[in-house]
């Protein structure tokens, strides 16, 4: 029997800089991310007059969503309990979790600014948050556990507590 698929999909498009678009599409209890226009602002960067200028403001405002869209191609889709999206004065943010080995490893950020369409971005939102409480706990621990600063941050305290207790031990004898 296959799964049917459940799929809803939104533009992000900044009021500010019309040419930055990006493509949420939820599917089930995944999304996925398409930047639309990534060679197209690599044509921009070629022709533009102003070239260290333009370069600055697309890499400031490409860099980590392209390496998201890397890392996606290689691990999938990014399951919906990673993803938070807000939209507050009709500036849109997007944080979506990488997962490795199955922790939390980075977050990436979308962040359009101001959006041309608030009440679609608000449907997206809102759509994003009914299927997060639908959908199962995604990862393998719960709370910072369920990261790996959370594992290293306890690797590094017992290692302290550790050290602690042998020179205290040396101390005593």
């Amino acid at each position: 029997m296959q799964e049917s698929h459940n799929t809803y999909t939104y533009t992000a498009r900044s009021a500010s800089y019309p040419d930055n678009v990006v493509t949420f599409t939820l599917e089930n209890s995944h999304m996925r991310v398409n930047l639309t226009d990534v060679m197209e602002q690599a044509g921009r960067i070629v022709e533009a007059q102003e070239k260290p200028q333009e370069i600055r403001r697309q890499l400031s405002t490409q860099v980590k969503p392209i390496m998201t869209k890397v890392v996606e191609n290689i691990s999938g889709p990014v399951h919906i309990a990673d993803v938070n999206a807000n939209l507050d004065d009709e500036q849109l943010k997007v944080i979506l979790w990488q997962r490795v080995s199955g922790l939390r490893v980075a977050p990436v950020l979308f962040n359009m600014g101001q959006v041309d369409n608030a009440d679609a971005a608000r449907s997206f939102v809102d759509e994003l948050k009914q299927r997060k409480q639908e959908a199962a706990f995604a990862g393998r621990f719960p709370g910072l556990l369920d990261y790996w600063a959370g594992w290293l941050g306890l690797l590094v305290g017992t290692l302290a507590f550790l050290g602690w207790l042998r020179k205290r031990e040396q101390a005593l004898h």
